[in-house]
């Protein structure tokens, strides 16, 4: 569970280093033609034609990553104290004990909407998502 807990916080940590690399990338392409947005980023998923002539693409990623599903050994010490007869004596013991991490799944979605104006410019942009990070 430790091990969890700090993969998670490494995770978020970079996770907010990140997402602003990504929104200056997508910063970047304000002022480029939609002819160079699409040789970058390839075909949009969806496309939609705005009632004031300009036009929206969006681009959508999705991703699955799985965590645990693994086994592991602690160890657990027990102590003893007492007394034989007359004498105290104490003593250890070690066992190792199992313990499995359960299979986790996590969804990872981004949804980026670029505005084309009607000259054919990018004008601005927009993001959702849990994964929305510079790679």
């Amino acid at each position: 569970m430790r091990k969890l807990l700090f993969i998670l916080v490494c995770v978020m940590t970079a996770g907010c280093a990140t997402t602003a690399r990504y929104e200056a990338q997508l910063d970047s392409w304000i002022g480029s033609s939609e002819e160079s947005l699409v040789a970058g980023w390839g075909v949009p998923d969806k496309e939609y034609r705005l009632n004031d002539g300009k036009k929206a693409v969006e681009y959508i990623q999705r991703d699955t990553i799985q965590t645990g599903g693994y086994a592991y050994t602690r160890p657990q010490t027990t102590y003893e104290t007492g007394t034989i007869g007359d004498e105290p004596y104490s003593s250890t013991s070690t066992t190792y004990v199992k313990e499995v991490e359960p299979v986790k799944k996590y969804k990872l979605y981004c949804s980026t909407s670029f505005i084309i104006g009607t000259d054919g410019k990018v004008v601005s942009w927009q993001h959702e998502g849990n994964n929305c990070v510079a790679h």
